[in-house]
């Protein structure tokens, strides 16, 4: 034997030796393939009779004797936090203080709108900047809105409460919209 063939053979002794000694496991460590007694009782298979009952004691067979489960107490009602209550009016007042400020603009923005005369002259010029300061007081009162929309969208998904943030993000969109539709009257041509 040369002597490549004699290292081979000493280095695979262990791993060999490994092998072995995990081929021999006791009996008890894997579970028995026999029929369980519940496929007897749920009558997949028949219990066997005569000679080929098994021998030893008769399995324990019965229920188990549940109690009613008792339910959990509900949780309390969930109560919105006094710094996010403050922080839900503190937004609802800066869209309506926005909102204020556009209702004060629009009779400006309507006249220079009316009065624009044709493209690039002066009196479009005006129209053009009183119209894009009405946008920029509409955006005012979109950035609340913002806020309202996000802190809506995070409490639901959390399950906390929305109420009161509901109601003021309605209150806050249906000022929007009332602004969006003035803006898209006085919208001036191009």
């Amino acid at each position: 034997m040369s002597a490549a063939r004699l290292a081979i053979a000493i280095a695979t002794l262990p791993a060999m030796g490994a092998l072995a000694a995990c081929a021999t496991t006791p009996d008890s460590a894997y579970p028995s393939l026999g029929v369980r007694e519940a496929e007897y009782e749920s009558g997949e298979f028949p219990r066997p009779t005569g000679d080929c009952a098994p021998d030893g004691p008769a399995p324990v067979t019965g229920q188990f004797e549940t109690t009613d489960p008792v339910a959990p107490p509900p949780p309390p009602p969930p109560v919105l936090s006094a710094d996010l209550a403050e922080r839900v009016v503190q937004l609802e007042e800066q869209a309506r203080a926005a909102h204020a400020d556009f209702e004060k603009a629009v009779p400006a923005t309507r006249a220079a709108v009316r009065g624009s005369g044709s493209v690039g002259s002066k009196a479009w010029g005006r129209a053009q900047v009183a119209y894009a300061n009405l946008e920029s007081i509409r955006a005012r009162t979109a950035i609340p809105f913002a806020d309202l929309d996000s802190m809506l969208a995070i409490r639901s998904v959390d399950g906390e409460p929305v109420e009161a943030v509901a109601k003021a993000h309605a209150e806050v969109a249906r000022l929007i919209a009332e602004e969006d539709a003035i803006l898209n009257e006085l919208a001036p041509a191009n």
